[in-house]
């Protein structure tokens, strides 16, 4: 393993230098960072905000196995170009505002150390499932069905240096969800695992906002989630859950958070009409009810 990395940590930002500083700060001071080698790790920011203000962080962190890439590239599309920075041997995408919990640098890297051999699909849902142990699933179908609608959240997404380098090119990925589209490519494995430890806690971003978060998971997340299923990757019953999980649980919260307790910013534009495409005519109404049931 000289010179080659266990795991590359691909962090894609638009500036909020506070939120990567932070995120950065609880990687490398971690109290127990000497029990690793720091050729076991790398961390990469890539940047696609045309000031380069990030930059900045190079000088902050003077570390070999810390790079910094500016990216010229569109909105999310900055997370399928973080993970072609990355040279480890596992290449997990992460999101500029996760704090890395004290001992989760270690447990990564420990994780992958056991699994060089088998290199099953990992995806990490830092305590969201509520299970917070790690769970083995011998098909594709069964790992989504646990999953739900989680395999949309970029700060899980994982995939092996030699797997990634195995998709094409050219290939079509989601413009709003080019790490989910990059998960779907990986249905071929033989192993699979989800890893609910709690490894991560998020950054509070107020008034967080900056695109249609109701159209894309109205329309272009579950256009996904449907694809897969026509293409036989996961079944109907999958499909179906992830859909109810949708409808019953994240777009009330969203709705409540947006327009109750207007926390975030996200637009709403065109909702009311984009929910019939995937869900029932009658899904709007109920989005609106079940909101109010949050606190």
């Amino acid at each position: 393993m000289q010179n080659i990395p266990v795991i590359s940590i691909c962090i894609p930002a638009n500036g909020r230098i506070e939120y990567v500083r932070n995120t950065l700060n609880s990687i490398y001071s971690e109290k127990n960072l000497f029990e690793c080698d720091q050729n076991d790790f790398e961390v990469i920011v890539s940047d696609n905000n045309s000031s380069k203000s990030l930059e900045i962080l190079l000088k902050e962190f003077r570390y070999s196995n810390f790079k910094y890439f500016y990216t010229e590239c569109e909105g999310f599309m900055n997370s399928y170009f973080a993970l072609t920075y990355g040279n480890g041997y596992f290449i997990k995408l992460h999101n500029s505002q996760e704090i890395f919990n004290p001992g989760a640098l270690l447990t990564l890297i420990s994780n992958v150390k056991s699994n060089l051999t088998k290199k099953p699909l990992m995806f990490f849902t830092a305590g969201l499932l509520k299970k917070g142990t790690i769970c083995e699933y011998d098909n594709f179908n069964e790992f989504n069905y646990n999953l739900s609608y989680l395999s949309s959240w970029s700060n899980g997404i994982s995939i092996w240096k030699e797997d990634f380098d195995l998709i094409d090119a050219s290939a079509s990925l989601n413009t709003l969800f080019p790490h989910t589209s990059i998960f779907f490519t990986q249905h071929y494995k033989n192993g699979f695992v989800i890893n609910d430890q709690n490894l991560f806690t998020t950054q509070f971003i107020k008034k967080r906002g900056g695109h249609n978060k109701f159209h894309a998971f109205t329309i272009e997340y579950p256009s996904l989630i449907e694809n897969a299923c026509n293409k036989g990757y996961i079944k109907l019953d999958t499909k179906n859950k992830i859909f109810k999980d949708i409808l019953y649980n994240y777009l009330p919260l969203l709705f409540f958070n947006v327009k109750i307790a207007k926390r975030e910013t996200f637009s709403s534009e065109g909702f009311q009409n984009d929910i019939k495409v995937y869900f029932p005519k009658w899904s709007y109404w109920l989005v609106l009810v079940f909101s109010f049931l949050f606190p």
